[in-house]
């Protein structure tokens, strides 16, 4: 029967592409790396091999984030320079296992990954961002150890942002008999209440094999609905493909409101004997892009409200635990978003399976736009994959390839790329992402007889300039062709900066007006990437025009936000010291920034009023300070101290404005709605010094914890930025810390870190299921913090710990009374 185990834990891992990789090798005394010239000749990946000196690490890790920031390394992947990585792991197999099949699945390495087993090459896998499989089987030591060695080359970008390093994702061991369904060898799809199953089984016995396939379907009280099973004959080392069908009335549908799941239950017998299972989980949905209506799922019309994410946060980089995954999913549906595209670039499974359970819609993106075999095993691997997740309801075919979306060459890459899309999912359309003046590349297409099935416009920008009225040209003159705005926005912020003003002795920014083409809708801020989202790029539009583009026409499927999340690289318009991107509606740490509750305010239906700036503006009496209030309240009044400045309709998808003199104290907001009366109200106020500091955590096992600065009466302390240590005992670890500031060089996996506007975060791990930690929080001249962090989350699967992990628990838990030692 099949058995799954975690192999996260316990590796070692150099940093260094190692010359000498002959330990134990034939010709050793000729051959500093011998391993292609005889088999199992590979040192590295043999038992013994001295790694004592290797840094022992768990995955998910990503190495790049134990390197320096250098203003020498690349700007564009946020100036840390890159390399090469190899990762050891020693375990133990029972003789048990002999005469099963021996697996290993990667989630992701980025990238260039070379695998090796006990001496023997295994595979070699170039993209940075699919997943793979290797059948190990032949080449285990069985009753015996066994080591893995994995070679990883993150020097060569995917991206022109940050992208880490490393097996960022997780990997697993599955055990199974030879005769199992293959890897992501399901297929489940559903018309109406109709289940349509393929389910893809190998057979590696020595002799043809009957089997039988039976598919339960099981929903989400883990009831049976139905059942069916097919048999199915396999020839020797060689695979087979059942196909059946089955109906389940009344079948509940999977949508963002109302995300029900359904697993399948494949069982595998040969002669009557289970011999594997295999569960996929699924939903009912139905999804649809129309030229006139926009999308609808479930035959109900449905505005997209999505955002584009990177993977990378603080503290880990791209090496993102599943609660640390789940956490920033929350924060987008906070916000109001109902889907996120996974740009640019297949996203970690685990990813999609929050989608499922959350109900967030995902536009699944291939890396790179290609009709090579590479590129289309890359492209068949994402869809394999993932197209049993309900939330998946788009195919992307990549972004903004200016070399041939253009041309013939482009549309013939397209088309086959869409093709076979179709033949892998008949299901779900296609899009592909096309920036530049897009309306002309659309006219290229409909020459050449291509059409996408679903048209994907990234920004609004023409030959004249940025108008957002392109998308009404696009619909006159392609009036049966579907289309989303597909990456939208350009506006950049710094959270918490509202001024041309100093923090911690230096400026915030270096006013670099060496890139060209920017234009900032504030003259007293240019130069500035405020909180105001006063920049933006050549491309960019406003966040009350980004939306209202979308909003005011029935016929714009949705919209992608650039991006849900800073993330490192891509510092545009600035260089160094910047490190980061300003294009998230969150920071690297996911503070939210004003935009986001703009966004807030008008993609849910609850009453919103956000107030900013803070009012912390001593030394500046007298001066005008721009307040802003972002809220869906037909009416905001305004008052300082009790004194009333004014009152303003607020129109739709807009915001209150106005400017007002600075005096310390206590400036409010009140909100109305459309009948005159109150329903919101909300002030900042002027705060003391810093006295304090108060800590906050959300999610479980990965700890999302909030560092805040604080006066002596509890106020966030908006402009402070003390130093913080933290430290943690108990069964826990920290990750790494981060404050969002764009131009900080701090380390990410230090126990210190410097407050950015008050804030900062700390990432605590848990190192044991049902785990209790205190975190402790401590800066010169505040008083101290602690909070206890307790993990009520369970392990998803058993894991197999590293061979030198295994003997410190066995000596931990022996009795020396026993003899044991």
């Amino acid at each position: 029967m099949r058995e799954t185990f975690s192999m996260n834990p316990g590796w070692r891992f150099l940093q260094e592409d190692l010359e000498e990789r002959n330990f134990e090798s034939i010709h050793s005394r000729f051959y500093k790396a011998p391993e292609w010239i005889k088999a199992g000749n590979h040192g590295l990946s043999k038992v013994g091999c001295p790694d004592q000196a290797w840094q022992v690490v768990d995955l998910p890790h990503d190495f790049l984030q134990e390197n320096p920031f250098d203003p020498a390394a690349e700007v564009g992947h946020g100036s840390i320079a890159k390399g090469v990585g190899w990762y050891r792991k020693t375990f133990f197999l029972p003789k048990s296992d002999e005469g099963r099949r021996i697996h290993f699945e990667f989630d992701g390495i980025f990238r260039d990954a070379s695998v090796w087993m006990n001496g023997h090459f295994v595979h070699r896998h170039l993209s940075g961002y699919t997943s793979f499989s290797c059948d190990v089987s032949e080449v285990c030591n069985y009753g015996a150890n066994n080591a893995i060695a994995v070679r990883c080359d993150a020097r060569l970008p995917e991206l022109w942002s940050y992208e880490g390093g490393g097996i960022y994702r997780d990997v697993r061991m599955v055990k199974t008999d030879p005769v199992r369904v293959a890897w992501c060898g399901t297929f489940v799809r559903t018309e109406g209440d109709r289940v349509l199953v393929e389910t893809t089984v190998r057979n590696d016995r020595m002799a043809p094999v009957d089997c039988v396939v039976q598919s339960v379907v099981i929903n989400a009280g883990d009831h049976a609905e139905a059942s069916i099973q097919t048999p199915l004959r396999i020839a020797t080392e060689a695979a087979a493909t059942g196909l059946h069908s089955v109906e389940v009335p009344g079948a509940q549908r999977w949508s963002p409101g109302q995300p029900c799941r359904y697993t399948l239950l494949t069982c595998i017998r040969v002669d009557g004997e289970i011999v594997d299972e295999y569960r996929t989980v699924f939903g009912f949905r139905e999804v649809r892009f129309d030229p006139e209506r926009g999308f609808f799922i479930n035959g109900e019309p449905l505005k997209i409200r999505g955002v584009c994410n990177h993977q990378d946060h603080a503290g880990v980089g791209t090496a993102i635990p599943d609660a640390l995954q789940e956490w920033r999913l929350v924060q987008m549906k906070r916000m109001g978003a109902n889907a996120l595209r996974t740009a640019h670039n297949p996203p970690t499974p685990a990813l999609l399976d929050i989608c499922d359970r959350l109900g967030i819609m995902v536009m699944d993106e291939a890396r790179l736009t290609g009709s090579s075999p590479e590129l289309l095993a890359q492209l068949e691997d994402l869809v394999r994959r993932d197209r049993n997740h309900p939330c998946v309801i788009l195919w992307s075919l990549g972004n903004e390839e200016m070399n041939v979306q253009a041309n013939a060459v482009g549309v013939r890459q397209l088309r086959r790329m869409q093709s076979l899309v179709h033949r892998l999912d008949p299901g779900r359309p296609a899009v592909y992402s096309m920036n530049c003046d897009w309306l002309e590349i659309a006219a290229v297409h409909d020459a050449l007889g291509f059409r996408l099935d679903l048209f994907g416009g990234n920004y609004v920008f023409t030959g004249h300039g940025v108008d957002e009225s392109q998308y009404d040209r696009f619909h006159e003159r392609y009036p049966d062709w579907p289309i989303i705005g597909s990456e939208t926005g350009g506006s950049f912020a710094t959270r918490g900066l509202y001024d041309v003003e100093y923090h911690d002795g230096r400026p915030i920014e270096l006013n670099d007006f060496g890139h060209g083409g920017i234009c900032w809708t504030d003259d007293h801020l240019a130069g500035t990437a405020s909180a105001y989202n006063n920049g933006l790029t050549p491309w960019g539009s406003t966040i009350d025009a980004t939306w209202k583009a979308c909003a005011d026409r029935d016929f714009m499927a949705g919209t992608f936000l650039w991006t849900g999340f800073d993330y490192r690289g891509e510092t545009y318009p600035y260089a160094w010291p910047a490190v980061v991107t300003r294009f998230g509606l969150m920071d690297l740490c996911g503070f939210p920034k004003d935009a986001w509750f703009y966004y807030k305010a008008w993609w849910n239906p609850e009453p919103l009023l956000h107030l900013f700036p803070h009012w912390n503006w001593i030394g500046k009496e007298g001066r005008p300070v721009k307040v802003r209030a972002y809220t869906n309240c037909a009416e905001v009044e305004l008052r300082l101290n009790g004194e009333l400045l004014g009152r303003k309709a607020v129109a739709r998808n807009g915001y209150f404005e106005t400017f007002v003199p600075y005096r310390p104290g206590r400036i409010e907001a009140v909100g109305f709605d459309a009948a005159g009366v109150e329903i919101l109200r909300t002030a900042n106020e002027t705060t003391g010094a810093p006295a304090a500091l108060r800590l906050a955590a959300e999610a479980d096992g990965t700890f999302v914890v909030r560092a805040e600065i604080i006066d002596a009466q509890g106020r966030l302390v908006p402009t402070a930025g003390n130093r913080i240590r933290f430290s943690v005992q108990g069964d826990a670890q920290i990750l790494g810390t981060g404050n969002g500031n764009p131009t900080c060089h701090e380390a990410s996996k230090g126990p210190a870190c410097t407050a950015f506007f008050g804030l900062c975060q700390v990432l605590v791990q848990m190192t044991r299921e049902g785990g209790c930690a205190f975190l402790r929080a401590e800066s010169d001249g505040l008083e101290p913090c602690s909070l206890e962090l307790v993990s009520r989350s369970r392990m998803k699967l058993p894991e197999i710990p590293g061979i030198l992990e295994r003997v410190e628990a066995i000596v931990a838990d022996a009795n020396p009374v026993d003899g044991i030692l």
